[in-house]
């Protein structure tokens, strides 16, 4: 979100930090196209919030560079696992970028209700905590920005307790291991009050609002 990368990057003495990673699942993907021709193009950082933040912040910084790697459906202890999770040097990546974002954990909670099977919060966070402590070796800062949901006809109120007490283990290793968190869920709950559908089309997925509101955090 535009207010945390910008406290977050500064500009260090007047140096730009240009080099951006996002890491997540769908909510971050947004029908990215994948193949390398596309990587450094507006098709490469899909149609969400990814593409309305490197536009904006476009303007601010020289020089930036944005690579989007969400992949639909991925789990928290599955984004590792993706071939291209992370941008490689034939995408002109440096040693260390300078800042990841991360938005992940929502299907940890919402597939399991739907293929009726149990939750493992337990293993979501550990995939998670192995995930940020690759990703420390790869940037200079980290940003975690919790994962997010509103009432809708699959966002019922078993969802509650659980998505809970996921944010409250991210936010907890992020404490831990000296990562920004920024929190989305009372926020987002406040703004999209009476109108949840505006923001997430079916309580998870967002809208074209949703995403410029998340761009604009």
């Amino acid at each position: 979100p535009v207010a945390d990368q910008r406290s977050i990057n500064g500009r260090n003495g007047g140096r730009a930090m240009p080099k951006l990673v996002f890491l997540g699942d769908s909510v971050t993907d947004c029908a990215r196209k994948r193949a390398m021709r596309y990587q450094g193009t507006q098709a490469g950082l899909g149609t969400g919030w990814v593409r309305h933040l490197n536009k904006d912040l476009g303007a601010e910084y020289n020089g930036l560079v944005c690579w989007n790697r969400g992949f639909s459906g991925c789990l928290s202890a599955q984004l590792m696992q993706q071939s291209d999770w992370w941008p490689d040097q034939t995408e002109g990546v440096p040693e260390s970028v300078d800042l990841t974002t991360l938005l992940i954990g929502i299907n940890d909670i919402w597939h399991p209700f739907w293929r009726k099977t149990p939750h493992n919060l337990t293993r979501s966070l550990a995939g998670f905590r192995r995930l940020i402590e690759t990703v420390q070796l790869r940037s200079e800062r980290v940003l975690v920005c919790e994962p997010f949901a509103l009432p809708s006809d699959q966002v019922t109120a078993d969802w509650w307790p659980l998505l809970q007490a996921l944010s409250a283990g991210q936010r907890s290793i992020c404490n831990e291991l000296g990562v920004h968190w920024c929190p989305m869920q009372a926020e987002l709950l406040v703004t999209a009050e009476g109108h949840p559908s505006d923001y997430l089309a079916d309580g998870i997925h967002p809208t074209d609002l949703g995403h410029r509101w998340l761009a604009g955090r």
